[in-house]
């Protein structure tokens, strides 16, 4: 029943982004900080958490998807922590530029990842894990940080003008990013139906809610207006989405933990 439950937020929120489509809703709600607060809580804090478990878990066996998986989610996450401090002194354009690149990147890793499960995951010797690990991470933190710098300082094309919003720059960017999530999250689930691993029913899920955020997102003419509250709301639901589908086994080691300590006494 749960699962179901999960599954009806994808056509929900389509749905929604459809209706909003042909109403042309303007209402705009803005409270001040409350933005900012919300993204860093569930953009930022939650995906890292995330980040973090499937970390251990690419730790602990190696896998080459996970590594990406991994990688992906922790570059979005830092960069939409970054980016909320950016929307709270009011630096919208790097704002923009921080974090729709970091969901880019972070697209393509995860679909190279849902590729790599696709085709057979394959797997790294333990003694090199910690330091392929330790480069991947490093290497997302110098992209935030690059493009941080660099849009601050106005050397990048601009992705938000203030005066007619968004630019086609960031428009193609983020088009290219909500294809990337969406096949990944179609492979995902194609491999779901097959091994029946709950752990991807719901990765895959967070994924189609994150490209539907995205494509709410794009469609939004100023921030707070419906489509930007549309997309936030699945997108906040996506990531307690990802949060699910990682816990799933730590819930299972801990009850198996559990069978094996009663069977001792």
């Amino acid at each position: 029943m749960f699962k179901f439950l999960g599954g009806i937020a994808v056509p929900y929120f389509l749905a929604v982004i459809g209706i909003l489509r042909i109403l042309d809703a303007k209402v705009v709600i803005n409270p001040p900080g409350l933005i900012p607060v919300l993204n860093l809580l569930f953009f930022g804090i939650v995906p890292l958490i995330v980040a973090y478990i499937s970390a251990k878990s690419y730790l602990a066996s190696g896998s080459r998807p996970l590594l990406y998986l991994s990688s992906g989610i922790m570059l979005y996450g830092v960069a939409c922590i970054i980016g909320s401090i950016l929307l709270y002194v009011q630096a919208t354009n790097p704002n923009f530029t921080v974090q729709n690149s970091a969901y880019l990147l972070s697209a393509a890793l995860q679909f190279v990842s849902a590729t790599s499960t696709v085709v057979g995951a394959s797997f790294h010797v333990s003694k090199f894990r910690k330091l392929r690990l330790s480069l991947a991470y490093l290497g997302m933190l110098v992209f935030i940080a690059l493009m941080t710098i660099t849009s601050l300082q106005g050397i990048i094309p601009r992705f938000y003008v203030q005066e007619t919003g968004p630019t086609m720059l960031r428009q193609t960017v983020v088009a290219t990013a909500i294809i990337l999530f969406a096949i990944s999250s179609i492979l995902f689930m194609k491999t779901y139906l097959k091994t029946k691993s709950e752990i991807l029913n719901w990765y895959s899920l967070a994924l189609a809610l994150i490209a539907l955020a995205l494509f709410s997102f794009l469609l939004q003419q100023n921030i707070g207006d419906p489509f930007g509250w549309t997309g936030r709301i699945a997108h906040y639901l996506g990531s307690i989405y990802l949060l699910v589908a990682v816990m799933i086994p730590v819930r299972k080691r801990k009850q198996q933990e559990n069978t094996t300590n009663k069977s001792q006494y």
